[in-house]
Formats: C-alpha cells, structure tokens, sequence
C-alpha cells in the first residue's frame, strides 16, 4: 500500500516537540552525528524565489524531522550529496525520500534548502518556480533500493483534489565543509521506529512518538 500518496502546498506554520540523542558516523566523505527526531507540525517552509510555500501532510500522515551535525572528513569543503538519504521503517517495509534537506551556513536558527530538481523540463510557471532540470545531476536515492520494501517518493501537487497533478522531485548538490543538516520526512501517523541511512551506511536508528 502507498502511504504517501500526494502532498500538497499550503502556508507556512511549524512547531517541535522532542527526542534527543547522539551518534557519530564515518562515511567516505563526511561525519555524521545524529542529533535529535522530533515531530513537526503541518507544515514545512520552503523558499522559492520571492515567495514562501510549504508542504502539508494529511490527517493519515505525520511530519517528523531528523536533525545531524556533519562535518567533512577532510576539513575542506566537499561535493554532497543529499540524494543518499532515506528512511527504512521495518513496520511498515517502506524505505521513504525526504520531503526536504535543509542546512545551515552560520551560527544561529537559518538553513536554506537543497534546490528542487525535476528529470524533465518544467512546463508551466509555477514549475518553474518549484523546479529545476539538470540531468548531470544523478539521482542516487535509487541506487539503494531494497529487496522487500516499497520506495515511496514525495510527489507535489500542481492540480487538484479531483485532478491532481503529481510531481516527483531529487535534490541538488552542495559543497559543504561543516553544519547541521535537517532531513524530513512524511510517515504514517502510527510510526514510531526508524533507521537513517546515508547511501548504504546506517545513521541512525530512533524512536519517535
């Protein structure tokens, strides 16, 4: 069954509740360090040029954010790419995309977003607003499939109800030296236990009410 059949733009509102906790973890280019998985209000803000949108879950559905300290492995900026995270929920045998990666550049509460990118050319305006096409860029979230588990993938909706209009999207790389990373996701309103991965290494496995 697909949990997470569309979602769709509204307006911006977002609160926190809790779960703290730390883990360390190498990769080849960067560490990670799991910070905390909280659960987030409706909505998640998105900056797209002038103008703010954010995307909305359903009464079905549950928003959560997993926050992660990362720091490159050489000390130097590197190319990363955000494209390698997911979330595996054994319960249910999903292993999901984000809904957006967000980073932080200084000190204090800004994260910008990773661009919206689309594997064809966006027609209409307000695509265009909403995505870019590069197809340089790979969309690695499919190298990871698993034998058993269904991907499910954040698709917005540029139509209606009674006729909607679904869009996939991945996102754009970053040279990044060191930030906190957060990572959303969209789950079934039940869910309570998740594994972060990075590629195929484990970030870490949490609980969430």
């Amino acid at each position: 069954m697909n949990y997470l059949k569309y979602i769709t733009s509204t307006i911006f509102c977002l609160t926190f509740f809790s779960l703290i906790g730390q883990k360390s973890v190498t990769t080849e280019k960067f560490n990670f360090r799991f910070v905390k998985a909280i659960k987030t209000s409706n909505s998640i803000l998105f900056e797209m040029n002038t103008s703010n949108y954010s995307i909305k879950s359903n009464k079905e559905q549950k928003k959560i954010q997993v926050r992660f300290k990362m720091k490159s492995n050489s000390n130097e900026k590197e190319i990363f790419d955000p494209n390698k995270f997911y979330l595996i929920s054994n319960e249910y045998k999903i292993r999901l995309r984000p809904v957006d990666i967000k980073n932080n550049y200084a000190v204090g509460a800004v994260f910008v977003g990773f661009a919206f990118l689309i594997n064809e050319r966006p027609k209409t305006r307000r695509e265009k607003e909403w995505f870019i096409y590069n197809p340089e860029i790979k969309d690695s979230f499919k190298d990871f499939q698993l034998e058993g588990y269904e991907d499910i993938d954040c698709k917005i909706n540029f139509g209606t109800k009674r006729k909607p209009k679904l869009k996939s999207h991945y996102y754009g790389y970053k040279k990044l030296k060191s930030c906190r990373i957060d990572v959303y996701f969209i789950v079934p309103k039940e869910f309570k236990n998740g594994k972060v991965y990075y590629g195929e290494t484990l970030l870490t496995d949490f609980s969430i009410k």
